[in-house]
């Protein structure tokens, strides 16, 4: 009879842990809603190994976390687990429900630079207030500076947005340093090792298919698979990252492309929902949401763009001898 009770115990604790698991796994989209949110309800972005994020404005008042954009009856609540939780936080647990009066996360005063970290994982909620980023620097193998602080590829901070930062420049096999981790490069919040720094979710994720970052839980790094020029714009508040490959030579006849004097300017112009990018070479446009979401991209000298509706966007321009951003406000 021990026995038999012995192995009843296992089993429905293998079975609630399996279920723990699959909830994690499973859940495929969060949302936030409550006095504290802009609009009501808005979604959380996805993230690798069962994280979701919100980087953006809160009100003062409540706000809950829960598994469908709008209550039904299979919906789960995520609530603190003790009575009047701050949202800004050093991680809290969570509890599941379907009972859509449970405890709510407090939001004690509004300011634009929120963001919440939700792990399905470890069932904890994070939060903080945002401090904008003075400077950004790259390092690594593949880099000229190599594995060597003080002398890192500094970013360039845009004049609009100061969180997005922009580089431009040579990334090859073992430019920096050939004998260590030479196709490999991480991202610092300054000239040296501490204490900020960017990582991939995936170590060796290729930086051309890479658009989420996460800060400093690993020293995983980014890779290339090819020598070449190119261009990176990060957004440090919304940890995302864009990289598009920009090649190795203008022409057979022209010299390397990081060693030439060759400036070549371009033009944008807003009119209503459209904008228009002219430039004296070919470019390859981006356009994208404050939120760093990729819309819309276009190629040519000269090329077109409709904004689908009114917010504030970012146009990207790169070409072989062109690198800009620019901020585009759509009333």
């Amino acid at each position: 009879m021990k026995k038999i009770f012995q192995t009843l115990v296992i089993t429905l604790i293998t079975l609630h842990f399996s279920l723990f698991i699959s909830e994690a796994n499973a859940q495929n989209d969060l949302w936030i809603t409550g006095s504290a949110v802009p609009g009501g309800t808005q979604k959380l972005v996805k993230c690798p190994e069962g994280i979701f994020k919100y980087a953006g404005t809160l009100n003062e008042g409540e706000l809950k976390i829960q598994t469908t954009e709008t209550p039904v009856a299979t919906t789960q609540y995520y609530n603190p687990r003790y009575v009047q939780s701050y949202i800004i936080n050093n991680g809290i647990e969570y509890s599941s429900s379907t009972k859509a009066d449970g405890e709510p996360w407090v939001v004690p005063f509004t300011e634009n630079r929120y963001r919440i970290v939700v792990n399905t994982k470890s069932r904890k909620v994070t939060g903080e207030l945002f401090v904008p980023w003075k400077e950004l620097f790259m390092a690594g193998g593949a880099v000229s500076c190599g594995w060597n602080a003080f002398v890192m590829e500094p970013f360039t901070q845009d004049v609009d947005d100061p969180n997005v930062f922009t580089w431009t420049g040579k990334l090859a096999n073992g430019l920096g340093n050939p004998d260590e981790q030479p196709q490999r490069f991480k991202l610092m919040g300054q000239d040296t090792w501490d204490p900020k720094s960017f990582h991939p979710y995936v170590q060796d994720e290729p930086i051309l298919e890479s658009t989420q970052m996460r800060y400093r839980e690993t020293d995983d790094k980014w890779s290339i698979d090819r020598d070449g020029i190119y261009s990176i714009t990060v957004n440090v508040f919304h940890e995302t990252i864009h990289a598009e490959y920009l090649g190795t030579r203008s022409t057979e006849n022209t010299t390397d492309i990081d060693n030439t004097t060759i400036n070549l300017q371009a033009t944008v112009q807003a009119i209503g929902n459209m904008v228009r990018v002219k430039g004296d070479e070919k470019l390859h446009i981006q356009l994208f949401t404050a939120d760093s979401l990729l819309i819309a991209k276009k190629s040519g000298k000269e090329v077109e763009l409709t904004i689908p509706k009114r917010g504030l966007y970012f146009i990207q321009a790169t070409g072989k001898h062109t690198s800009l951003t620019r901020k585009i406000l759509v009333e």
